[in-house]
């Protein structure tokens, strides 16, 4: 029997998901699964019910995040008790999980960090001091240097960055899954054309230029069928509030529940994501799982993974692509929108489905 580390946020309803079914499914398999979740918090460890094998589930000592001493120091009489053969880990989790790991088991222990976010989000978005992001970047490159086996990439644009942002060679490619939660995809009205973002309003993300390039476009074509809605939060809110209000056409939905993301998306004809930098974003994969195609720019990881014409039209993230992009969505017959939205489900069954990832994860372990 097998003993695996999984650090992550174990719950069903956020893109945690492929942490949570993949240590129901290797437990499953015979194994024994240990996971630590950050989100949601749990007072007590808890062994689940499962057919085979073990799996018990653990939070951090405490609600916040794992940075402390006593993080570590707890870490360390987990890894004893249990010490495992591999170690999956995500977000804030990496830094000790990975680190104690490798140091108790004297080199041994498979560790494998992820990589989600590009370093250039990270610059383009962060607020810190360059002294401090260089620390930081410093010590992340220790650690995917000599203490991780191999650091898994949601995309060639992840395993790229790794390469030249830490010069590390060790990446491995493996595509985020997501839950199929699809129902039905709404029957839509021809008289306009719903184009819809979701995601946080920073800069990175390109929703700025979109706007603008919007408003421009509906100054050239006043008559234009094209509505915008756009849900999220981030840096850049404010600002984007008050471009939308100059064009009636778009509307604001604020912040949604996780329970609310799939309605929104399949009452849209498209998503859009007009992100400057971006890995693999979750909605991308859940507008395909909901047969909504997508508008993309190209310089994101999933961008790759997708065949512009087929489930997507992609574009260069600037003002002046997206008033093109607008113009060819408004051009476009029904037919051809309605074959985009067939093959957005097509693509999101043969390359997100949890049992690909499951048999690459297994594969690796």
């Amino acid at each position: 029997m097998k003993t695996i580390f999984i650090a992550h946020n174990y719950t069903e309803n956020s893109f945690a998901y492929m942490s949570f079914s993949l240590a129901q499914y290797l437990s499953n398999r015979g194994n024994r699964v240990v996971f630590i979740s950050h989100r949601p918090y749990f007072e007590k460890p808890f062994m689940e019910d499962v057919s085979d094998g073990e799996l018990i589930v653990y939070s951090w000592p405490a609600e916040g995040r794992p940075t402390k001493f006593r993080d570590v120091f707890w870490f360390a009489k987990l890894y004893m008790k249990y010490k495992p053969t591999t170690v999956i880990s995500h977000f804030v989790n990496v830094n000790i999980t990975i680190i104690v790991s490798k140091v108790l088991s004297l080199g041994k222990v498979k560790t494998l960090p992820y990589y989600h976010t590009l370093s250039s989000q990270i610059s383009t978005d962060s607020n810190k001091r360059k002294i401090v992001r260089s620390v930081l970047k410093m010590r992340k490159k220790f650690l995917y240097r000599f203490f991780s086996n191999s650091i898994i990439c949601p995309s060639d644009f992840a395993k790229e960055d790794l390469l030249t942002y830490f010069g590390q060679k060790n990446g491995l490619k493996i595509l985020n899954p997501m839950k199929d939660r699809f129902i039905q995809k709404e029957i839509l009205s021809e008289k306009e054309i719903i184009i819809v973002y979701l995601g946080r309003i920073d800069a990175s993300k390109g929703v700025i230029d979109m706007i603008n390039a919007f408003n421009s476009y509906c100054l050239k074509k006043p008559d234009t069928i094209i509505r915008i809605k756009i849900a999220g939060s981030g840096s850049q809110r404010e600002e984007a509030i008050g471009l939308m209000k100059q064009n009636c056409n778009i509307t604001y939905a604020g912040g949604l529940t996780y329970n609310q993301v799939d309605s929104y998306l399949s009452n849209a004809h498209f998503t859009i994501i007009p992100s400057k930098f971006d890995n693999l974003p979750t909605v991308g994969l859940e507008s395909l799982m909901n047969k909504t195609p997508l508008l993309i720019s190209y310089t994101t990881g999933l961008t790759q993974e997708l065949t512009d014409g087929f489930e997507c039209v992609k574009f260069d993230p600037n003002v002046e692509s997206m008033v093109s992009l607008f113009g060819n969505i408004e051009n476009m017959g029904i037919h051809t929108q309605q074959i985009l939205e067939s093959n957005a489900r097509k693509t999101f069954l043969e390359k997100f489905s949890v049992k690909s990832y499951f048999h690459s994860i297994e594969s690796i372990i």
